[in-house]
């Protein structure tokens, strides 16, 4: 018994080194590219490129600001483009006792635009930003100009969202353990074949992992905060779709046809059926990962829904 329980002891002490290694690695490896605001409840990190109207891209689950820097780029000869982590994500900080809701996300990067005298902005959302997106969109309708949303999260799942499933970790204890020991291990041993899940049926550009920000998802407070998140994710949608029939600022939703992490019909009706003037699109032969995957597509896309006149 004593032998059995020095082994476990052991155990857990090795995987606790390996997360913390792990963490140190990444963290030598990336540095905020971009300004830090301290706003209530965290500090947002984020990057501006561009000359034009306001622009802010939200990334989605375990991402961050660099996964947009093709989509940034593209959009740059036309827009400000702002690309923020999300509290909790990338270099973003989110307190210890800050929501994890989308209320809140919500909250602090509407403070963050008033902080950098961002008076009224378009915004471009993926996946779970795009959930985010528009409850922006129905907290201050003054300040949104348009929503694009990009395979986006919009109404509470009734199934799991593939890989990222094993993210749902209610228990707090239970969360904070698995963070520390065994999510990065596990993460760095099966990473690529869950990496390949996401974007399937494409391919992950060789550029992800590290311009794209992908080794950042393996640092061990991604994988707490986006457990947060995804607990966070549920109880937020269900408040906010109700709602969106609210949101009077033009509105479109474009999808990858064959996104395995999200269910197109289910995310896109419950945005279209709200929004009677909302558009939609489908990408042929594209996955979950089109901001990344179909930058030009999106671009358009983008352009398109904020060239229309307000609903």
């Amino acid at each position: 018994m004593i032998v059995a329980l020095l082994i476990l002891i052991c155990i857990i002490v090795g995987l606790i080194w390996f997360t913390s290694k792990m963490d140190n690695n990444i963290e030598s490896a990336f540095t905020p590219a971009g300004k830090l605001t301290p706003v209530s409840g965290g500090i947002i990190h984020w990057q501006k490129q561009g000359n034009g109207p306001a622009l802010i891209l939200i990334h989605g689950l375990l991402g961050n600001s660099n996964n947009f820097n093709a989509l940034a780029k593209t959009l740059a000869h036309r827009y400000t483009v702002y690309s923020i982590d999300r509290p909790g994500s990338g270099f973003s900080t989110r307190y210890k006792r800050t929501s994890a809701s989308f209320e809140q996300q919500s909250k602090m990067i509407l403070e963050w635009m008033g902080k950098e005298n961002i008076t009224s902005a378009s915004i471009a959302g993926h996946s779970m930003g795009g959930g985010i997106a528009l409850r922006m969109a129905i907290d201050a309708p003054e300040k949104i100009v348009s929503i694009s949303l990009l395979c986006p999260l919009t109404t509470p799942l009734k199934g799991g969202a593939g890989p990222l499933s094993v993210l749902y970790i209610p228990n707090e204890f239970v969360r904070k353990s698995v963070s520390k020991t065994i999510a990065s291990p596990l993460r760095a041993r099966f990473g690529r074949k869950q990496l390949a899940q996401i974007f399937h049926p494409e391919t992950v550009p060789p550029s992800f992992s590290v311009e794209g920000g992908g080794i950042l998802a393996l640092h061990s407070r991604s994988f707490y905060e986006g457990s947060r998140d995804t607990v966070s994710a549920q109880g937020s949608l269900f408040r906010q779709q109700s709602r969106y029939s609210e949101i009077n600022c033009p509105v479109g939703v474009l999808y990858g046809e064959n996104d395995e992490i999200l269910k197109p019909t289910d995310h896109m009706n419950a945005v279209t059926n709200a929004i009677p003037n909302a558009k939609s699109g489908v990408i042929p032969n594209a996955g979950h990962m089109i901001p990344i995957t179909q930058v030009q597509a999106c671009a358009d896309f983008i352009c398109d829904i904020d060239s229309n006149d307000v609903i």
